[in-house]
This record gives structure tokens, sequence and C-alpha cells, in this order.
């Protein structure tokens, strides 16, 4: 059966000076669309919420949306997942792995546990 999988794992790096965290973004950005398109080869579809970088850093975003993006991926969590890959500890893939858990998603852990189909 196919699966709608949303992927939750850090994004912004909790602790370093600005030179490196716009690095630390962009490879944890790089890791989630890794795991993206490991589970559409496994033949399942994926949200990656960390897209929403480039929306951040185009050069059309004028301004600062903050919890709105925090607000736009729990609609995809909320409306559109039936599964869940909790990647790696973060304060916000913390909260969204508490909010999969309350909406009764399957959880997976890592890559490896998600079928072919």
């Amino acid at each position: 059966m196919i699966e709608r999988i949303y992927i939750a794992a850090p994004y912004m790096p909790r602790e370093s000076n600005l030179h490196d965290a716009a690095r630390i973004a962009q490879r944890n950005v790089d890791r989630a669309i890794e795991a993206a398109n490991c589970i559409h080869d496994k033949g399942h579809y994926a949200f990656v919420p960390h897209l929403t970088h480039y929306l951040h850093i185009h050069y059309s975003c004028s301004v600062d949306r903050g919890v709105w993006y925090y607000d736009y991926d729990n609609t995809f969590l909320d409306h559109w997942a039936t599964s869940f890959l909790y990647l790696a500890p973060s304060y916000g893939a913390d909260l969204e792995l508490d909010r999969a858990k309350k909406l009764g998603l399957k959880i997976y852990y890592n890559l490896d546990e998600i079928q072919e189909v």
C-alpha cells in the first residue's frame, strides 16, 4: 500500500555561528531530500517540510514568516500524511513526533523500516 510519509528532522542548527548556520541548514535540507528520494524510490510519497527553506531565502520573500512555516507544515501532517518518518531529534521534529502520535500515524524511525510497494 502506498503511504504518504511526512519527514521530520532538524532544520536549523541549535548552536553555531552565523557563518556555519547557513551551511548546516543546507546540509539538513539535503538530508531530508535524500530521505524523500529514498521514499519515492520505494514507491511512496514524501512531504519534505525542509523545502520551505527555499521559500524563505528566495529574493521575493520580504517578511519573516516565522511560525507560519510551522503551521504550514502541520497542515500536511494533519490532513495529508498517513505515516511519519522521524530521522533525528530537534525541537520541531520532537513536536511533530508528538503530533503524529496523537494523530495515530504509523511512525518510522529509519528508512530501512519502510517497505517497497
